[in-house]
């Protein structure tokens, strides 16, 4: 038996809801991807309807790439004999049912991690962590949505103990929907801040949607929740699960002491659990990600580890995080940790490059879905940047209050431009040996493209 995801598995489980199957040859699914563009050889490709245009136009472009099998709402032009095609008129609950359907076959101890900031990190860590001692499985890249949930289930294997999924909302019930497809045992809950709030409407919604993760846990499940943000801590009277909290407060069943930064080698604090107390030595830079490496402890104590086993696993982590460093050309550290800024995480990575030697240099994009609260957060923002780096880059519009208030703030090197390009073109051009560089913004202003631009190869 393969411990793959089948074709022939996809056939069964699509027939069996009454979706109309074309089948192809018995081959293995290795995972799910939603654009031909980055499809995999053995992947499946799942047609999802967009804002801007619709997947079905690409599931030619698809198979051309790899891909072995396709759900989508009408079947693609030509002829695929050699792929598996399901044709479904909601290609996301169908997906949803499939994913589903292949967990349940490999019933791993499912971790779902959700909060405003830093997901993807505790994600990483915690799956990092958790490899130590298990076969781990976790959600690659940003497939933490309804569609892209799903599409990271495909690439379980019957052997994995134990699969990491990254939960996002921008939605009403869709923390809801995401357990119901994976029926997590472990849940954590980072924090509830204000990223979603022109989509969701008030920071009581987001609060609501995030803590549905805990309410989904069953009797014999662990919530994993911050106890320093009184929003996550206060759905702990409705829960009948185990609940383990982290933080600096007294109440914490983890329980961590100052934090040592060691620039870009990581952090270094003591945790207490029970009567224990170890040093724990993390990989991930700065003080703002050690909500992460707590989760990460807590997720392996809750499935058997020892606090000393945890931190042992924590020190030896292998993670992809969400900061990459890199060296340009003129000998500059770039951080790019541009992926979905946010106030809280923004602030963090600031206050990280204000511990860093060398000459510090923010370069700095919109944060987006602030709604009402957009300017106030970046005048924020701007003030903090005042007091963290020694030359400001900014761009766009919506960055002119950031701007303004780090001047305000008494900063004397604030570069602002209209575009991002212009932005990094003028970095570019004054980066030297020594220098760091933040790179930060939201998903949106694609700040990827700066990035080589600084690195010296455009």
């Amino acid at each position: 038996m393969s411990q793959h995801l089948t074709t022939a598995i996809v056939a069964e489980e699509m027939a069996r809801r009454g979706y109309r199957v074309l089948s192809g040859p018995a081959v293995e699914v290795t995972g799910g991807a939603a654009d031909s563009r980055l499809v995999h050889p053995g992947e499946l490709f799942c047609a999802f309807p967009g804002e801007e245009t619709d997947g079905n136009l690409y599931v030619a472009a698809a198979f051309r790439a790899g891909a072995v099998a396709a759900i989508c709402s009408r079947p693609p032009e030509g002829e695929w004999p050699g792929k598996t095609i399901v044709v479904a008129p909601d290609t996301t609950r169908a997906v949803g049912e499939l994913a589903r359907a292949w967990r349940t076959a490999c019933d791993p101890q499912v971790v779902g991690i959700t909060g405003t900031v830093g997901k993807t990190t505790a994600k990483e860590m915690t799956a990092a962590t958790l490899a130590d001692r298990f076969r781990t499985h976790r959600s690659a890249g940003n497939l933490n949505s309804r569609e892209g949930l799903p599409l990271a289930l495909l690439s379980l294997r019957r052997d994995h103990e134990v699969s990491v999924l990254e939960m996002a909302m921008d939605s009403p019930g869709e923390i809801g929907d995401l357990c119901h497809i994976a029926e997590p045992r472990i849940g954590a809950v980072l924090n509830v801040g204000l990223t979603h709030v022109s989509k969701l409407g008030s920071i009581e919604a987001i609060q609501r949607e995030k803590l549905d993760l805990a309410r989904n846990l069953p009797a014999d499940g662990c919530a994993i929740l911050n106890a320093d943000d009184p929003r996550v801590v206060a759905v702990v009277p409705e829960l009948k699960c185990q609940v383990m909290t982290f933080g600096e407060s007294e109440s914490a069943t983890l329980r961590r002491g100052p934090v040592t930064e060691n620039g870009l080698l990581g952090t270094s604090f003591d945790v207490t659990f029970a009567d224990s107390t170890e040093r724990v030595t993390a990989p991930l830079p700065g003080a703002h990600t050690v909500p992460a490496v707590l989760t990460a402890m807590a997720a392996a104590i809750s499935l058997g580890r020892t606090l000393r086993g945890a931190a042992s696993a924590v020190y030896h982590a292998n993670v992809e995080g969400r900061a990459h460093v890199l060296k340009g050309a003129s000998g500059a550290t770039i951080i790019d940790d541009r992926y979905n800024s946010s106030p809280a995480s923004l602030a963090g990575a600031l206050l990280m490059l204000r511990g860093l030697s060398g000459r510090r240099i923010a370069f700095l994009g919109r944060m987006a879905e602030l709604g009402e609260h957009e300017i106030e957060e970046h005048r924020k923002a701007g003030e903090i940047a005042a007091a963290s780096c020694d030359i400001l880059f900014c761009s766009g519009d919506t960055c002119l209050p950031l701007a303004e208030a780090a001047r305000a703030a008494g900063h004397t090197d604030v570069r602002w431009f209209p575009t991002r390009d212009e932005s990094a073109a003028a970095a570019a051009a004054i980066l030297r040996e020594g220098d760091v560089v933040l790179v930060k913004a939201s998903r949106g202003e694609a700040f990827e493209a700066a990035i080589p631009v600084l690195e010296g190869a455009q």
